[in-house]
């Protein structure tokens, strides 16, 4: 059956068992069922909608990002024979049609509503191009390359017009390989510091100059970032097309010590997906930002008893049985027999096998699923920085 027939089918149950569908207060629970239908995961599209009741009919306001959606959701208004007068935007609005953002700061945070006080849901590191639907109270609406919404507020972006954003784009990159750091005026760490730099960070490279590279920043700063935390993007590239699951918990070890932070995704401090996400980041792979979503890609792998079926590198998901769903809470990387790290309090390793003094009891209870991602994924981490989209 086709998304759309289903789509049908399910709306003709809604109305059929619907007695009040004459009433308003009917037609909202049908409206609102539409629209999970449509859009069972918020995270995959932008679409506020709100009612507002005039007469017999609905004033059907709000916005999307996806044109497609907002058709198709009309349409099964039509076929719910419900009145409406439609008044929802397809963003991103006008302003913003024909320009991008980059992260301008080493890490800027995202947040869930336009204020600072929000939950702090994600975060994004410097060179990152996102796209920019509108703006509120000083911030912007935006969506990461992995296709993550949130709110930024002005200060963590630089707005490009296209052709500005084309001339960033081609560019040659560096991108940051040592942890943390910083940059410098002049080719001196005696000099004045510009600004800080986490891993993953991406810069423009404009030339060397004895152990210095001179880099731009999105904003049109120049500083002097040092050669021995950096590489080019494209030896990087060449780099990461041999990485091995070995390299990746080798990777993974850096990060022991680090601190808890819910919605991090830096070495300044991470969640559990932020760590896998940062860790994989510097083998090239963009992986999505929660767990939940991070369990949908790469291979399936078995869990045996004695985890031999699991390589170093494999992604081992957590969580609990849900009306016959597995619902994903945690995420870690596998080192080897059941050896895990993971990000919780702190980066730190632990065991799934009883045998070991690390042993985690209630983790082994609530171990639900293991991925495999390198050879099973897309690297896609260089991609964006020369087609985003």
């Amino acid at each position: 059956m086709s998304k759309k027939t289903f789509l049908l089918v399910f709306i003709s149950f809604l109305i059929s068992c619907n007695n009040s569908e004459n009433s308003l207060s009917g037609q909202e629970e049908t409206i609102q069922s539409i629209k999970k239908t449509i859009l069972p995961d918020s995270r995959d599209a932008i679409f506020d909608l709100t009612l507002h009741p005039e007469k017999d009919k609905w004033i059907i306001k709000g916005a999307t990002d996806q044109k497609a959606l907002k058709e198709a959701f009309l349409k099964a208004l039509d076929s719910a024979h419900i009145q409406y007068t439609d008044s929802m935007s397809v963003l991103p609005v006008d302003d913003f049609k024909n320009k991008i953002a980059v992260c301008r700061l080493p890490v800027a945070n995202l947040r869930a509503q336009p204020k600072h006080s929000a939950e702090l849901v994600t975060q994004v590191l410097m060179g990152m191009p996102l796209q920019v639907f509108e703006e509120k109270n000083d911030f912007y609406s935006v969506k990461t390359p992995e296709g993550y919404y949130a709110w930024v507020d002005r200060a963590g972006i630089e707005i490009l017009p296209n052709e500005a954003f084309s001339g960033w784009l081609n560019k040659p990159k560096l991108i940051v390989t040592n942890h943390c750091g910083k940059t410098y005026s002049k080719p001196s760490k005696q000099s004045e510091v510009v600004s800080d730099f986490v891993l993953n960070d991406v810069f423009a490279w404009l030339y060397d100059e004895d152990h210095f590279a001179c880099i731009l920043y999105p904003d049109g700063r120049k500083a002097f970032l040092p050669k021995d935390d950096c590489l080019k993007l494209t030896d990087f590239e060449k780099q990461n097309k041999q990485i091995t699951g070995d390299d990746i918990v080798n990777d993974a070890r850096r990060y022991i010590g680090i601190s808890y932070l819910w919605g991090g995704t830096s070495t300044k401090g991470l969640d559990c997906s932020g760590f896998s996400k940062n860790v994989y980041a510097q083998a090239g792979y963009l992986l999505p930002r929660d767990a939940s979503q991070q369990v949908k890609i790469g291979k399936p792998v078995e869990i045996t008893a004695d985890f031999k079926n699991l390589q170093p590198g494999d992604l081992l998901f957590f969580g609990r049985k849900l009306k016959g769903k597995d619902k994903i809470t945690h995420v870690a990387i596998h080192i080897k027999d059941g050896l895990i790290i993971h990000a919780t309090g702190e980066v730190k390793i632990e065991s799934l096998n009883s045998d070991s003094e690390l042993f985690n009891e209630q983790r082994l209870k609530s171990l639900l699923q293991a991925r495999r991602i390198i050879g099973y994924f897309p690297q896609s981490l260089v991609h964006i920085y020369h087609n985003p989209s």
